[in-house]
């Protein structure tokens, strides 16, 4: 054999070789992706029961603007929709008639149903002003509620349990005449008893909001007629 030939099957037999060598890694390439597309987990098994964003696990004394102290723990049995608000504050009047008060007039004759504001700036928001927006507002003292505590407490409570962003205090004159001394949280919380199980920002579709608090709704009344049953 010429040394041609030699040097031809030599490379030949390397070739093969090769070949077989990236057949064999691209077979157990793909056998190993379908085994780990097999032992993948599913990961939207029971994703609708995962309903829960977070639980009042604090208790918090309020006053209302009648003077009423209340806690947010008496709040258990109900649907209830959280805002954060201020008299002055030009955006949460724009919010209030939005929103708040749509989903208000919906909801009002359900007795599973309320609303809670929280005054971001209780010192100022005294309790004529308070009444004086209920009356603006046309909404019933019985399942709307306008809350204030000690501001510091308040605040606390509002931002570490119930998940709101923190309260910042403005200085600019222009931003404080367009949008308020104090800039907070102008979203909506939807709760079930002691469990937020929703968060709504104004820019989302006021669907989702209603889709949310029947949800609530249904489930509520679905846990009171279980607890009835079979309660001794």
């Amino acid at each position: 054999m010429t040394d041609k030939k030699k040097i031809v099957l030599i490379y030949t037999a390397v070739a093969v070789f090769s070949a077989l060598i990236l057949g064999m890694s691209f077979f157990l390439t793909t056998l190993k992706k379908k085994q780990r597309e097999q032992e993948a987990p599913v990961t939207g098994a029971g994703k609708e029961e995962i309903e829960v964003l977070n639980l009042l696990r604090q208790d918090i004394v309020l006053e209302r603007e009648s003077g009423e102290q209340v806690r947010i723990s008496s709040l258990h049995d109900k649907v209830w929709v959280a805002a954060q608000f201020y008299v002055s504050c030009p955006m949460c009047a724009q919010r209030n008639a939005d929103s708040l008060v749509t989903v208000y007039n919906e909801f009002k004759d359900d007795d599973d149903f309320m609303v809670a504001c929280f005054s971001v700036d209780p010192e100022n928001d005294t309790k004529d002003l308070l009444a004086k927006v209920r009356e603006v507002l046309e909404v019933d003292k019985s399942d709307w509620w306008f809350l204030k505590a000690e501001r510091k407490e308040l605040w606390d409570f509002m931002e570490n349990q119930m998940g709101f962003v923190r309260i910042e205090e403005r200085f600019d004159p222009i931003h404080i005449q367009q949008k308020g001394r104090w800039a907070h949280d102008i979203g909506l919380q939807v709760y079930r008893g002691t469990a937020l199980v929703h968060k709504w920002d104004v820019a989302a579709p006021m669907d989702q909001l209603r889709a949310e608090i029947r949800k609530a709704l249904a489930e509520l009344k679905e846990q009171k007629k279980t607890t009835t049953v079979t309660a001794p």
